[in-house]
Order: C-alpha cells, then sequence, then structure tokens
C-alpha cells in the first residue's frame, strides 16, 4: 500500500486519503481497520492532507468573489467559484486565528485540506478519530450522501440473522443500552454495526443500513451493512412493547430530528426529503417502549422473518 496513501470504504463510497506526511500502522484509530481496502472504487472521495496553512487561501481571491454562505464557530464557509472553502475559525469574534483551511470541489468530492503545523505532531502520534482531521468526518460524509440517495441517522443498529434494526433517538435515548440486551440476550445471531451513527442508503434492491466508525458508548464497529427490516424510535419506559407506527406526520417530525445535517442546502434538502419520503413508504417503522431488563429483545423477533 503507498506510503503516502490510505483507502477506506463506508456505504459504497470510497475514501482516499492522501497526505504530505508519511502514513504508519496507527496513524488512525483502530476503528477504522474494517473499512480499510486496498484501492480505489467506483465511487471516490480524494482528501489531501498538507500542513501548514495557505497564503493566499486559496480561492478565495477577490476576482472569484468569494460569498459567505455560513458562519458558526468552529466553521465559516464560503461559495468561491466553482468551490467551497471550509475555514476553521476561533469561538471569539475578535479572534482571526485560522486553524484550517479545506477547499472542496462544488461537488465535495476532492478536497485539499490544510492543517496548522500543530497538526503534524498529532499526524506523527497518530491514533487520530478522523479522517479529514476535522471535529467529525460527519461534515464531509453527510453533505455526500444526499447525491447518493442515503443519509445519516442518529442511531444504533445491528443485524439479526442478516437483517438490519435501525433504532434512532438522540442521546440518553438508550441507543448502546438497546445494542447491549439485543447482544445479551440473541448472543452469536446479532452483529452491531454501530451504536450512534449510521447510513441508511437505497441501493436498486432497496434500502440497506451501513455501520460507521462514528461510535458512541460501544466502541465496537463494522463495515457491514444488511436490508433494513425495521426502524424504531426509542422510548425509555416501564412498559416493553413495540407499537406500528402508521402516522406519517409523526415518522417525518421523528426521522427529521435526528437526521445528521451537514453545510445545508436547498438542493441538499431537497434530496434528502425525496429520499426520507420514500423510506417512509418502503420500510416499516415502530415506536419501542423498552427498561432494562431485556424482556422486550424477544418482542423482535417476528419483524425479523
Amino acid at each position: 500500500m503507498k506510503q503516502h496513501a490510505r483507502y477506506y470504504e463506508i456505504a459504497g463510497l470510497t475514501v482516499s486519503v492522501e497526505s504530505d506526511l508519511p502514513f504508519t500502522d496507527t496513524t488512525f484509530h483502530t476503528k477504522f481497520r474494517c473499512f480499510e481496502v486496498n484501492g480505489p472504487g467506483e465511487d471516490t472521495v480524494t482528501l489531501r492532507h498538507h500542513f501548514g496553512l495557505p497564503d493566499p487561501i486559496p480561492e478565495m481571491a477577490e476576482h472569484r468573489q468569494p460569498k459567505e454562505v455560513y458562519r458558526k464557530p468552529p466553521w465559516a464557509i464560503y461559495r468561491s467559484g466553482d468551490s467551497w472553502v471550509y475555514l476553521g475559525i476561533a469561538t471569539e469574534p475578535d479572534d482571526l486565528t485560522l486553524y484550517k483551511v479545506a477547499v472542496f470541489s462544488l461537488d465535495h468530492t476532492a478536497v485539499d485540506i490544510y492543517n496548522d503545523p500543530g497538526y503534524e505532531m498529532a499526524w506523527r502520534h497518530g491514533e487520530l478519530t478522523a479522517l479529514t482531521l476535522f471535529p467529525s468526518d460527519q461534515i464531509l460524509i453527510a453533505r455526500l450522501l444526499a447525491d447518493r440517495a442515503a443519509c445519516y441517522l442518529h442511531s444504533g443498529a445491528l443485524t439479526i440473522d442478516g437483517q438490519g434494526f435501525v433504532f434512532v433517538g438522540h442521546s440518553e435515548a438508550g441507543k448502546s443500552t438497546t445494542m447491549q440486551l439485543v447482544r445479551s440476550v440473541l448472543g452469536d445471531r446479532t452483529e452491531i454495526l454501530c451504536d450512534d451513527r449510521n447510513i441508511v442508503r437505497r441501493w436498486p434492491e432497496g434500502f440497506r443500513v451501513h455501520g460507521t466508525w462514528s461510535h458512541g458508548d460501544i466502541p465496537e464497529v463494522s463495515s457491514a451493512s444488511a436490508p433494513v427490516r425495521a426502524i424504531l424510535f426509542l422510548e425509555q419506559h416501564r412498559l416493553n412493547e413495540i407499537i406500528a407506527l402508521t402516522d406519517r406526520k409523526i415518522i417525518w417530525e421523528r426521522l427529521l430530528a435526528t437526521l445528521i445535517k451537514p453545510l445545508v442546502t436547498a438542493e441538499w434538502w431537497n434530496k434528502e426529503m425525496d429520499l426520507l419520503e420514500t423510506l417512509v413508504d418502503e420500510v416499516p417503522f415502530y415506536t419501542m417502549r423498552f427498561d432494562k431488563s431485556g424482556a422486550v429483545v424477544p418482542l423482535l423477533e417476528p419483524l425479523v422473518t
């Protein structure tokens, strides 16, 4: 494998990571290992890491008429010509320090990332938790998913007998607890994909759930995928019951509340809304009320087949 390149596949998308500095076996955290592949795929996005901030900033010349479209620390984002420019900014408004510059192609499939020189030490130390060296890779990947009939959901997901179950909820909803309960009862019949963020993508044969490396309390992740058998909204409760949902308004409200959003544009919203409408039409939704006894797990069995 090239000394200055690594490749990772997630939900059918290959992320090619190139760097001015050489890679080692420990450059990235071990959570990425099951996603690593040998080379580019049919659908490849390229990240190029540089160490040292550029002066001047590429694509920000006055003749390109850069237009600020977003500003909320840690990011200020500009549309400039045929590029998007992301500037890593300080929290305080009067602090003009730049920490990162990322210049994306218009479709976000290629990016040059210029890191503050301090990142060189972090790179050499290793165990990095994001391929982009951003706070989260979701900033990029969530943007790319809309063009591929896919979305990130704040969810835990696992397979039971090869069927995909997506348990949707915000922090403290019980996603990690649900993963542990199902695993404790069903054992080897299950595979945890990720306990905090998962990708749902529509393929020609239907919707599949794909694991990601963005885990929560459970460090176990998987690059595997499975057909989506059910999506369940979590409610911690004194009862254990699974209730079929048929009210589209309720389903929409709950889905939108847990959809992971990048830089939101009208085009992105339109594509994601079309996707979610199809998801609601084709996949069964439920409310899952549960306590920590594990008594809810047998109630999942009828949904498996």
